[in-house]
């Protein structure tokens, strides 16, 4: 484990709302907040749905729930008419499933993000978790956020946010033992984290995702090549549908590496530690405040 810095060391004060992502991090994160909220502090956790996670990220928040007795408030994004933004409904955490509605109500509001502008992370995530908060807590509270100690270059002092690294000097191998030791746990490797087809992911580890859930990659290209995505006011609407790296399109991004079998892309992968940075592994985190 790391050592803490001197800044990170303060005391749980106010009300104090969990950003929890469904990823292991963030959990860890949960399992340390609750400690604090079972002592008697003020803590409130709050899951934002995208439709667009993989169906075991969905029983692991639920086993969460289940086994913890967490009161965790799912929400997911809803698109208001005309200029007025984006609000929120909240669902039950039985009835989440990939269905894509929060991603296919973004498309049609917002139009397709890419990897330049990921603006799918502030409209379904950030802005709902802020109105959430708004209407339940006013102005008056903390966001916590599942950023470990190892990831200093995503630290930073920000009003109004904290971390999972002022709980725990906890690094990503530590977590990892942490959840090995548990009765259960998130059962995905590491590419199909966040969003399965998430617009961040690297070249090979969203290809790999391609071919391990094929039948999810066909309902979200039909999705994404449809109808339904916005063009109509964009700046550059030709290439509303290049949303990857390299301005690839979902297509193009399913054709990469043909001479390359499923265990040979992913031994590849894994002899590049591409599994090793993190990236996109365990949480999607909403609010910027280091350097990425």
């Amino acid at each position: 484990m790391l050592a803490w810095p001197d800044w990170l060391r303060r005391p749980i004060e106010g009300t104090n709302v969990v950003s929890f992502s469904g990823g292991r991090t963030s959990a860890f994160l949960v399992h340390l907040m609750e400690q604090e909220r079972l002592k008697g502090a003020d803590v409130h956790y709050v899951f934002m749905d995208t439709g667009a996670e993989h169906p075991r990220t969905y029983d692991f928040i639920r086993n969460i729930v289940h086994r913890w007795g967490i009161p965790l408030v799912c929400i997911r994004m809803v698109a208001l008419p005309m200029n007025k933004g984006v609000g929120y409904q909240v669902v039950p955490v039985k009835g989440l499933t990939p269905d894509l509605v929060p991603f296919r109500d973004m498309l049609r509001k917002y139009g397709a993000p890419d990897a330049a502008r990921p603006h799918c992370s502030n409209k379904m995530k950030e802005r709902p978790f802020q109105k959430y908060c708004k209407d339940h807590f006013g102005k008056d509270y903390t966001t916590w956020l599942g950023i470990r100690a190892d990831e200093d270059h995503r630290l930073g002092v920000k009003a109004g946010i904290r971390f999972l690294a002022e709980l725990s000097p906890a690094t990503k191998q530590d977590v990892l033992d942490w959840w090995a030791a548990q009765p259960f746990d998130l059962t995905i490797s590491e590419h199909l984290g966040n969003c399965v087809f998430c617009v961040k992911k690297a070249d090979g580890k969203l290809n790999l995702a391609i071919r391990d859930e094929f039948g999810m990659f066909l309902e979200f290209a039909a999705l994404v090549n449809g109808p339904e995505v916005r063009t109509e006011g964009l700046k550059n609407p030709d290439a509303s549908r290049k949303m990857y790296r390299g301005h690839r399109t979902v297509d193009e991004m399913a054709a990469l590496f043909p001479d390359l079998t499923r265990d040979e892309l992913f031994a590849k992968l894994k002899m590049m530690r591409a599994f090793d940075n993190g990236a996109c592994a365990e949480s999607c985190e909403v609010f910027k405040v280091g350097i990425e």
